[in-house]
C-alpha cells in the first residue's frame, strides 16, 4: 500500500513509509496532516483519506490527559512540539497515544522539523511505534525476576531487598527481626508418589497457610523447592518469632485436600534474629538454614534458634583475611579462562578471565569465598588491579602468537568502579600491555550500575570512549529493566546462569531468557548466555537466536597455559571451532 500523501507533502521517506514497524506522520506548520503511512493505519486505526488535512491531536489523548501526562511524566508532547518549532529534533520519548477506537497505548514518539529548500520550516515529522509488548514484557520479567511463578511470593531476590530495608529501619529504631527458614519435611516423597503437578498444588497451598500466620508487614518468600523464608521485622523481642514459629506448625498440622487426596505434611523451622546472630542478609539466611537443620536433626516439625557455637565462620573470615594480605603480596592469585562460542559456528568470540586463589594449604579457593571479604576489606582494589593488567596481557600475547584475536572481558567491582581516575587507569594498562581497546570488554553488574544511575552513565561513556566494550553481566537479578538500561552506553547483555539453568524444564525460566533475549535485540544489544551445560539448553538458545554462550558444555575455566595448549593445538590441525556447529538436517 502506497503511502498517503497531498501532492505537495513533505519529502518522501521512501524507507520509512516501507517500514511495517513505525508510523510516519507528517503536517504542515499548522499541525495538518500531509502524510499518514501504512503502518499509521495500522497502529492507529485511521486510514489516511480521514486523517489528511486534519489536525494531529486527534491520534493523541484530550487535552486535560495530555496535561496531566506534562505533570506526571514531565516535558511531553507539547515539549517536544515546541522543540520542533524551534528548530530542533526531539529525542525519542515514552508517552500514551490513542487509537481511532478512543484505546490508549504506549508509544515511543520522536518529533523533528522538515525545513524546505529555503531552509525555513515548512513542517514537522513524527515517528511513533508501539510499544506495548515490549512493556508487557517488562512487566513479566519484572514480575518474574521478584516473586515466584508458582506461588506468586516474594523469591529470594526480592527477599535479599526487603530484609536489606528491613534491617536499615530495626538498624535506626534499636529493633531487632527474626528470619525464619522453612523446609517441608519429607516433601520429595509427595512429588515421587503423586507427581510434581500434585507436589506444585500443595506447595500453594501451603503458601496460602503461611500468610495467615504472619501480619502485612511480614514477608513470606519461596527461596526454592520446598524451602520458605519468613521475615518479621520490628519485633519487641524473641517471643514474635515464637508465637509465629508455633502458628505455622499449628497451621500445617491440619490435613490438605490435593487432587482427592488427603495429605499431611511439617515444617521444621530455623530461626535467627539480627542483629545477634548476624548484620548483613547472607549470614542470617545462612544461620537460620543452620538452625533448620537442628529442628530436622531433633526429630522435624519444630523450631530451633541459631546456636552460634555450631559455627566458626566469624574466626574463620578473620583467618581468610589475614591470608588474603599475604596472597597478593605472594603472587598467590591467578587466572582462569573460559571461552565464549558463537551458538551455530561454535567459533570462540570471546574470552572471560576469572579470578582463582591458589591456596598453599587449602588448594583452589572459590572466588564466592573471597571476594566479599576483599570487598569489605579494600583488598579488592588492588586484586582487581592485578585481575585486569594480567588479562590484558595475557590477550596480547595470544594476539601476537596468531593463537586468539577476540575480546578479553574483565569482571569489575563496585569499588574499581567507584574510582573516579577509572577510564584514566584502563587506558594505562591498555598502553603498557599492548592490548587494543577493542579487545578489552568489561563486565558490571546491574545492581551496580544502578545504584547511581547519573554518575554510572558518565563513567560508562568515559570508558565507552576508549573504544572497548561493555557488558551488563547476571542480567535478570537485579533492576530488571532494559528500557531503562538503555540509558546506558553498553554492548551487551549476559543472562545470569540462574535464568539458563532450568530453561528446558521451568517454562517460567525459559520465558525471562527468551523475553530477554527478544528485548535486547530489538535495543540492537549482543546476548551472552551464561551457565550452558547441555545440548538441550544451547538448542533452545540457537531458537531464540541467542548469539554467544558460555558454560561448562563447551569448556570449563582453564589456567592461562591449558587454554594456550588448547589454542596451539586447534590451530596446528587448522580448527577454528571449540565446539561443533550442529548438525544441518
Amino acid at each position: 500500500m502506497p503511502c498517503r500523501r497531498r501532492s505537495h507533502a513533505a519529502p518522501k521517506p521512501s524507507a520509512a513509509c516501507a517500514t511495517r514497524e513505525y508510523a510516519i506522520v507528517s503536517t504542515d506548520t499548522n499541525g495538518l496532516i500531509e502524510l499518514f503511512n501504512p503502518a499509521a493505519e495500522r497502529i492507529f486505526g485511521w486510514r489516511a483519506d480521514e486523517l489528511v488535512g486534519r489536525a494531529t491531536p486527534l491520534l493523541f489523548c484530550p487535552e486535560d490527559e495530555l496535561a496531566r501526562l506534562e505533570t506526571r511524566d514531565g516535558p511531553g508532547f507539547f515539549a517536544m512540539i515546541g522543540q520542533a518549532r524551534a528548530g530542533h529534533a526531539a529525542e525519542p520519548r515514552e508517552m500514551t497515544l490513542r487509537r481511532k477506537d478512543g484505546h490508549e497505548f504506549p508509544a515511543s514518539l520522536s518529533v523533528s522539523p522538515l525545513h524546505g529548500p529555503d531552509g525555513a520550516i515548512r513542517g514537522y515529522l513524527g515517528i511513533a511505534s508501539d510499544i506495548g509488548r515490549q512493556k508487557a514484557a517488562e512487566s513479566r520479567i519484572r514480575f518474574l525476576a521478584h516473586y515466584d511463578a508458582l506461588t506468586e511470593l516474594p523469591n529470594r531476590n526480592y527477599l535479599g531487598q526487603r530484609l536489606a530495608e528491613a534491617q536499615e529501619q530495626c538498624r535506626r529504631r534499636g529493633e531487632p527481626l527474626a528470619l525464619l527458614f522453612l523446609d517441608l519435611d519429607r516433601f520429595k516423597y509427595v512429588n515421587d508418589s503423586l507427581g510434581h503437578h500434585a507436589g506444585d498444588l500443595l506447595l500453594q497451598a501451603v503458601s496460602r497457610r503461611f500468610m495467615t500466620c504472619v501480619r502485612a508487614e511480614d514477608t513470606v518468600a519461596r527461596t526454592g523447592g520446598d524451602e520458605f523464608v519468613i521475615l518479621l521485622p520490628s519485633l519487641p523481642d524473641r517471643s514474635r518469632a515464637i508465637e509465629v514459629a508455633e502458628r505455622v506448625l499449628a497451621a500445617l498440622r491440619e490435613p490438605f485436600d490435593i487432587r482427592s487426596q488427603r495429605l499431611t505434611i511439617s515444617p521444621s523451622i530455623g530461626i535467627a534474629l539480627y542483629p545477634e546472630d548476624g548484620d548483613d542478609a547472607e549470614t542470617l539466611i545462612k544461620h537460620a538454614d543452620a538452625a533448620m537443620y537442628q529442628a530436622k536433626a531433633a526429630g522435624r516439625n519444630a523450631y530451633r534458634f541459631y546456636d552460634s557455637q555450631y559455627s566458626r565462620e566469624v574466626s574463620d573470615r578473620l583467618v581468610l583475611e589475614n591470608e588474603l594480605r599475604l596472597a597478593l603480596e605472594h603472587k598467590q592469585f591467578t587466572l582462569h579462562y573460559q571461552p565464549q562460542l558463537d551458538v551455530h559456528s561454535g567459533e570462540i568470540t570471546g574470552i572471560e578471565a576469572l579470578l582463582r586463589w591458589q591456596h598453599p594449604q587449602q588448594g583452589l579457593v572459590p572466588p564466592d569465598r573471597f571476594i566479599p571479604i576483599a570487598e569489605d576489606c579494600g583488598l579488592i582494589v588492588p586484586i582487581g588491579d592485578w585481575v585486569l593488567r594480567a588479562a590484558c596481557a595475557q590477550a596480547h600475547a595470544w594476539r601476537v602468537a596468531g593463537l586468539l584475536d577476540a575480546p578479553m572481558a574483565v569482571n569489575l567491582s563496585a569499588r574499581q568502579f567507584d574510582q573516579p581516575d577509572l577510564p584514566e587507569q584502563i587506558a594505562s594498562v591498555l598502553e603498557a600491555t599492548g592490548l587494543p581497546a577493542s579487545r578489552l570488554e568489561l563486565e558490571l553488574t546491574e545492581s551496580l550500575v544502578m545504584r547511581e544511575p547519573e554518575r554510572s552513565s558518565d563513567t560508562l561513556s568515559r570508558c565507552k570512549a576508549l573504544g572497548l566494550t561493555i557488558a551488563i553481566d547476571d542480567f535478570g537479578t537485579g533492576y530488571s529493566s532494559l528500557a531503562y538500561l538503555r540509558r546506558f552506553p553498553i554492548d551487551r547483555l549476559k543472562i545470569d546462569r540462574s535464568f539458563i539453568k532450568d530453561i528446558v524444564d521451568e517454562p517460567d525460566d525459559a520465558a525471562i531468557a527468551q523475553a530477554i533475549i527478544a528485548m535486547a535485540h530489538s535495543l540492537r544489544l549482543d546476548v551472552v548466555a551464561e551457565g550452558v551445560e547441555s545440548e538441550a539448553q544451547l538448542r533452545l538458545l540457537r531458537q531464540w537466536q541467542c548469539g554467544i554462550y558460555q558454560g561448562f558444555l563447551s569448556s570449563r575455566p582453564l589456567p592461562g597455559d591449558a587454554l594456550t595448549a588448547l589454542l596451539r593445538g586447534m590451530k596446528a590441525v587448522g580448527v577454528a571451532e571449540l565446539a561443533p556447529p550442529p548438525l544441518q538436517h
